[in-house]
């Protein structure tokens, strides 16, 4: 009886440090996802080259008439000629967020030209989608 005592007990105990290990682990596999900082200190800077550098293969570009799927390396001569007729002097980072793999910045994109309203999406650390619009402010 004792003995039956002692092997329950130690079930209970095993039992107890897997769930722990189990829900301590979690936090690990679900970790906060956001867009890198590269990308950020690109926008601030308007450096094309550096933020071509985290663009998917495809990238869906919504910049002044141009409004559709680029390859790459079309997207990144896009990007630079935006860059080139707006000269960045700062981006501010209003929002930020996640869900699942994927997450998103919007912020205003302050130019010499006037402001822009800027979202970017990112997944697995690659920019997906890129919108710059004239903004409201």
């Amino acid at each position: 009886m004792f003995l039956q005592k002692i092997v329950s007990t130690m079930k209970t105990i095993k039992l107890f440090v897997i769930c722990s290990c189990f829900i301590l682990a979690m936090p690990m596999n679900a970790q906060s996802i956001e867009v890198p900082s590269e990308i950020i200190t690109a926008l601030n800077n308007g450096n094309a080259g550096q933020l071509s550098n985290y663009f998917n293969s495809s990238v869906e570009l919504f910049i002044e008439n141009k409004n559709d799927v680029f390859r790459k390396p079309q997207a990144a001569e896009i990007i630079a000629d935006f860059f080139r007729k707006n000269h960045v002097n700062s981006f501010q980072l209003l929002h930020k967020g996640n869900k699942d793999a994927a997450s998103f910045a919007i912020g205003t994109l302050k130019t010499a030209t006037g402001n822009f309203r800027l979202y970017v999406l990112t997944r697995k650390n690659e920019i997906q989608q890129l919108r710059i619009e004239p903004s409201n402010d």
